[in-house]
């Protein structure tokens, strides 16, 4: 079938490049976009300066797609293992929590390179440090459930093979303004408060950490 994506720059860009970007991203190496405009409107206005959607039109009915958030890879664990297998963790995190790491590695951790596209939700610095927070135990599974599930993530639309670029077709773009800025800014701000909020309630609370899954399976 064929679907209408949205990418987020401070530029037009009329033909992604498969092998281009940041490897570091939540989903490695990939062309980031998502079907929501209004929250690609967002992220295109992050920093002062002019800021694009590009609108494109994908056959993803052709492609190996993963789909984090349907059955039966839903599980928030599969999509943490991802985020912490791409993304730079801090030093004295893997340092301290070495078990739970590689815990979620063996278990969880999909081999994305037999995919064309992932779905899946995203985590910002805003949000990265509920996943993060979840690794060290301050929070328990059935919190990190509730973010993952709230919709407040935004989901994404990751091109992540050449197959998949070669079916994408780009189709005009949009000029963003300081409102989809302002809307940024609201949405992390919500993101810390909630944060902020979990960490008061959460650290003491009965529930599944990270390290009794981890620990369990030793």
């Amino acid at each position: 079938m064929e679907r209408i994506i949205y990418h987020g720059s401070d530029c037009i860009v009329e033909k992604p490049q498969f092998g281009l970007g940041n490897k570091f991203n939540d989903y490695g190496l990939g062309f980031y976009c998502c079907s929501n405009k209004e929250l690609a409107k967002e992220w295109a206005s992050k920093r002062k300066g002019a800021g694009f959607v590009n609108r494109y039109r994908i056959r993803d009915d052709r492609l190996k797609i993963l789909d984090l958030t349907n059955p039966p890879y839903n599980n928030v664990l599969y999509w943490v293992a991802l985020l912490v297998h791409n993304r730079k963790l801090p030093e004295a995190l893997k340092d301290k929590h070495p078990v739970e790491l590689e815990y979620l590695e063996k278990r969880y951790l999909i081999d994305i390179s037999k995919y064309d596209v992932v779905i899946g939700y995203r985590a910002d610095d805003s949000y990265f440090q509920f996943p993060e927070s979840f690794i060290k135990g301050e929070i328990t599974l059935k919190s990190l459930e509730q973010i993952f599930l709230s919709g407040d993530l935004g989901k994404q639309y990751v091109l992540v093979s050449q197959r998949a670029f070669s079916n994408l077709h780009f189709l005009d773009f949009e000029e963003t303004y300081e409102v989809s800025r302002e809307q940024y800014y609201v949405r992390k701000a919500k993101a810390d408060g909630i944060y902020a909020d979990l960490i008061k309630s959460d650290r003491y609370v009965k529930g599944i950490r990270l390290r009794d899954l981890a620990f369990d399976n030793e």
